[in-house]
């Protein structure tokens, strides 16, 4: 090896490759952001309420393959007796929809697939949102205001058997609220397969 010759003429391409995949690798890591932000933002469409389609009183709307109306919107409070025993800042809301399917879905896999995660919610003026009460606390109510009527279904146990012959259905959901949320409310109706569409019924209740 002469003076003139550099020591190591073979690491001029491998510095050549490091120095290529170090200029790459923020390429690549955007390249990685940009897909996950986008996967990203399709599962936040496809798991959120983002088309709120408002119906209007004593009005229908199709969604989910059904036709959807607001039945009945009541309070109850402590006055009713001893039935039903609520302190004195606490109303309950029954809130009673109907669904009218399009058709027969006879299959239970086609029937979960259509109405699959039924979500009823109440909201107020503010954003405030209610969950409703558990089915079994809802039965139990039920049994309490109408000791002789069947129960009528939640949202979700009624969705196993919307369409399955044809019938309109009812669902029934029970809210407990403080006394002073009595305005400008209304509730949210959506299925998990249907997002991220869903309807808003206002309520006036009696």
């Amino acid at each position: 090896m002469t003076p003139s010759e550099p020591a190591f003429p073979e690491s001029q391409p491998a510095s050549r490759w490091y120095w290529r995949s170090l200029i790459a690798i923020p390429v690549l890591l955007l390249a990685v952001f940009a897909f996950g932000a986008r996967v990203d933002i399709m599962d936040y469409v496809a798991s959120h309420e983002l088309r709120i389609t408002a119906v209007e009183p004593g009005g229908a709307a199709p969604y989910a393959r059904a036709d959807w109306s607001l039945v009945s919107a009541r309070f109850i409070d402590g006055g009713e007796g001893a039935r039903l025993p609520l302190s004195k800042d606490r109303k309950l809301l029954i809130v009673r929809l109907k669904a009218v399917p399009e058709g027969k879905v006879a299959d239970e896999a086609q029937r979960q697939t259509i109405w699959m995660g039924c979500s009823l919610t109440l909201l107020d003026g503010h954003g405030q949102r209610w969950s409703p009460l558990s089915f079994v606390l809802s039965r139990d109510i039920s049994r309490a205001l109408e000791p002789t009527a069947r129960p009528v279904p939640g949202c979700f146990e009624a969705a196993r058997s919307l369409g399955l012959d044809g019938q309109p259905t009812l669902v029934e959901e029970k809210f407990l609220l403080p006394t002073e949320a009595s305005s400008d409310l209304s509730v949210r109706l959506s299925f998990r397969s249907a997002l991220p569409d869903a309807l808003s019924f206002p309520l006036e209740p009696r």
